[in-house]
């Protein structure tokens, strides 16, 4: 289904119009800098980008591939900052965002470093679906990315989420056009696009191979329902452009670690975990295992460090969160159920009509491109629903422009259904009108967006960085100073330095677990509901029976407990308390 020729001066609108619907995303994204401190993961991706640029090592946390952290921190280097020595992520991280006194200023130059990221996924929303699908379903498939609150949050923070999405769907639509009309220039852009997506996370290792297996499952299979097959390309062999696609790819990754050659570990290091699950305690394999991980030759050592703490915490497990439960090891609808609460309605509802309808076209037609974007999102949703990891709708954020582009054809699709065009309106323009008056609603919180189905206690669903991040401490802090507050016992999840004359605290106390107090308690919901990381569930289980004063933000709980915890308690009767009586603060 690749769209009919285009007249030229309406091609010049069309990219006017996508500029513009850029433009707006971009504009909103930034306009939530002054609002929001640091999310939790920032000063660590900061730091390591830091030292990457400012020494020219990857060494302080390699968990992460350096992309999108030398985009982070590229900003605040140009203005002059450099590490501080402290050898810490976290402290390092936080240094550097308070230097000069100047935290917003830059945590905004830090942030800037992930909007040519978003920029890049929403083109190629929209280039993959004009070509394929028409100048339509390209405007609505851009006009429902760059307005989803989901992706607004994340293009928004200074983490690698956003870098994945952009680099992941560039991989992708690049494979698709190799398979489409094979060439040794396209194979090269290929591993260009394959490295980069792997230098921005190493989650891209994961969903490539799965959907790229599952669109050659699918050409396959629509190829033998063909009575006409295509003509293979003479001039190209594909073990040639699979060559040429690996070396590019590799020399992409490896350049990104600047070209380093090392060892992954050493003797002092033994045993090896890692090694020992994959490989086994002895034997040949493990022994040739041992040896090559202890030799000094090996490209990029940082990059198979960095997998081996992936695998690790995997194995480990991650506290997770889902419908009032606590896990390490995940459940296998997480994501499911945070799609379907972190996507607006009418955003899921296009893209699940686009997506029936270019099944079910692709299937008839015996086209297997046109249903590309719908397969390639199902198995990277299946692949993502056997991670052990469940943290976040940000670790599937790939799929956000599969969906955008299924849901730029649904909306056309329904348009054109019915036999009376104002019918065809009566069915979309709603739907669109809801999208926009949803995403509109959930400025400047895009992180802390649920739609209609969570109702009014979104926490009691998904919390992390679905919800609470660690963003609301500067809204907390103003909250404070007007109510006059002089002194707060403080329970908070994020990696935000709380000292006073940073973020213009009151004089505080960190609540410890099973500690109760009395007076004024700011505690983030994450920790109410989970305790926080590395630390037991029911820590301030205690306080879930009183009614809090207000909500800060969307995450973060003031209650006021004058005199005796328990005699407050029996006193007040405020047990039980209802969404509506609680009020906000933003």
């Amino acid at each position: 289904m690749i769209a009919a020729a285009r007249n030229p001066r309406r091609g010049i609108w069309a990219a006017i119009a996508f500029l513009l619907l850029a433009g707006i995303g971009v504009a909103r994204v930034v306009a939530t800098y002054k609002i929001f401190n640091q999310t939790t993961d920032e000063p660590a991706h900061l730091a390591t980008g830091m030292e990457w640029l400012d020494r020219g090592t990857y060494s302080l946390e390699p968990l992460h591939p350096p992309l999108a952290r030398v985009a982070i921190a590229l900003g605040p280097y140009l203005s002059g900052i450099r590490l501080t020595g402290q050898g810490n992520v976290w402290a390092e991280g936080n240094e550097m965002l308070f230097a000069r006194g100047r935290y917003l200023h830059n945590l905004a130059l830090a942030r800037l470093g992930v909007l040519p990221f978003f920029l890049l996924a929403s083109f190629l929303v929209w280039c993959w679906s004009r070509r394929r699908y028409g100048e339509a379903p390209a405007f609505v498939a851009a006009l429902l990315f760059t307005s989803s609150p989901v992706i607004l949050a994340h293009a928004g923070v200074a983490t690698t989420d956003m870098a994945i999405t952009g680099t992941f769907t560039w991989a992708l639509l690049a494979f698709v056009n190799l398979l489409d009309e094979p060439g040794y220039s396209r194979a090269a852009i290929l591993g260009l696009a394959v490295g980069l997506a792997v230098l921005s996370k190493f989650s891209a290792l994961v969903f490539l191979p799965a959907c790229g297996l599952a669109l050659l499952l699918w050409r396959w299979l629509a190829e033998t329902r063909r009575a006409e097959k295509k003509a293979a390309t003479s001039e190209f062999r594909w073990a040639r452009g699979v060559a040429v696609a690996a070396l590019a790819a590799f020399l992409v990754v490896w350049g990104g670690y600047r070209f380093s050659v090392g060892s992954i570990t050493t003797v002092a290091d033994r045993p090896h975990p890692t090694l020992d699950r994959t490989f086994g305690a002895m034997g040949a394999p493990h022994n040739v295992a041992y040896a090559v991980s202890e030799a000094h030759w090996i490209p990029a050592p940082a990059f198979f460090r960095g997998i081996a703490e992936v695998r690790q915490k995997e194995a480990q497990g991650h506290k997770g969160y889902l419908l009032g439960q606590i896990r390490l090891t995940g459940w296998w609808y997480f994501f499911p159920v945070a799609l379907a609460v972190k996507t607006t309605l009418p955003f899921l509802l296009l893209a699940g009509a686009g997506a029936f309808c270019l099944l079910r076209s692709g299937w008839r037609e015996r086209d297997w491109i046109a249903a590309a974007p719908v397969v390639a999102a199902l198995a990277l949703l299946l692949v993502s629903m056997t991670s052990h990891i469940n943290i976040g709708i940000r670790h599937i954020l790939p799929i956000y422009p599969l969906l955008a582009i299924a849901a730029g054809v649904g909306t056309c699709r329904l348009w054109k259904i019915a036999k009376s065009k104002y019918v065809g309106a009566l069915l979309v323009l709603p739907l669109l009108a809801w999208h926009l008056a949803s995403s509109a609603r959930a400025h400047p919180d895009y992180l802390a967006y649920f739609n209609e189905l969570a109702g009014q206690h979104p926490e009691r669903i998904l919390i992390d960085s679905d919800l609470d991040w660690g963003q609301d401490l500067l809204r907390l802090s103003a909250a404070l100073r007007e109510r006059g507050i002089e002194e707060v016992s403080i329970a908070y999840a994020g990696s935000a330095d709380l000292d006073m004359s940073r973020f213009g605290l009151p004089r505080f106390h960190i609540l410890a677990p099973y500690q109760r107090a009395d007076g004024w308690i700011a505690i983030s919901l994450l920790r109410l509901k989970t305790g926080g990381l590395g630390y037991p569930n029911d820590s301030y289980s205690w306080l879930k029976a009183y009614k809090p004063v207000c909500l800060v933000g969307r995450t973060i709980r003031l209650y006021y407990l004058p005199g005796h915890a328990e005699a407050n308690q029996a006193d007040s009767g405020l047990a039980g308390m209802e969404p509506h009586e609680i009020s906000r603060l933003n």
